[in-house]
């Protein structure tokens, strides 16, 4: 029997990366209504809603740096089977994403109004700079996924079969995740000449299409 929208809503928020999308879409929808509305005050109010709402999705990825510097032992201690480009590119990839998770904490308490701190921006623009590398690093490895598909070794004379991994529409869409995501860190480093309401739409775009993803594997 098919669940109700409400119950299948439930369902989704119910797990952390379902309930973390849910509010990140809300944070980017109240960033893009901020900077559409013409009444400074209702725009102040919804963009007090992003901030308490980006505030609260960091306590969900408040040891996710573990993981990464884990992932980074592992590959330095075993030769990746994917090769070594695309081994290289895993190791940058969550170097410089577990610097930028473990970076940011410095600057919570910060955010929290609880206890603040003169070096604040420097330290968080610096954090903001590995993100960004670890984005270009991750369009990188799934552009060469895409463009150079990895086959399996297999005897003479025998056909070469393609080894198991995300299929090309999988790719593709993590590129475009990638680049939308690519205007946070690029907008708050300067890198990037892109405007608050471009970066919310950036952030409606790959919420969707991660939430999707996260959506479709539940099931």
């Amino acid at each position: 029997m098919a669940l109700s929208p409400i119950k299948e809503l439930a369902s989704f928020t119910s797990q952390t990366a379902g309930l973390e999308k849910t509010l990140r879409l809300i944070q980017a929808a109240s960033q893009v209504a901020g900077e559409l509305s013409a009444d400074s005050a209702r725009a102040t109010q919804l963009f007090t809603a992003r901030d308490q709402l980006a505030l609260g999705r960091r306590y969900f990825r408040l040891l996710d740096f573990y993981g990464c510097f884990e992932r980074v032992h592992e590959l330095l201690a075993t030769p990746s089977a994917q090769g070594a480009i695309l081994g290289t590119l895993e190791l940058a990839e969550h170097t410089f994403l577990g610097l930028y998770l473990l970076l940011e904490n410095f600057t919570i308490l910060h955010d929290m109004n609880v206890y603040h701190v003169s070096w604040y921006t420097p330290l968080l623009t610096e954090a903001n700079k590995f993100w960004f590398y670890a984005i270009v690093i991750s369009i990188a490895r799934a552009s060469w996924m895409l463009l150079f598909p990895q086959r399996s070794k297999g005897e003479k004379g025998k056909p070469v079969a393609p080894v198991a991994g995300p299929s090309k529409s999988q790719l593709a869409t993590r590129i475009v995740i990638d680049a939308c995501d690519l205007t946070l860190p690029g907008s708050f480093t300067g890198w990037l000449p892109v405007t608050g309401l471009q970066i919310g739409l950036a952030m409606v775009v790959s919420t969707l299409l991660a939430g999707h993803g996260i959506w479709v594997a539940r099931r």
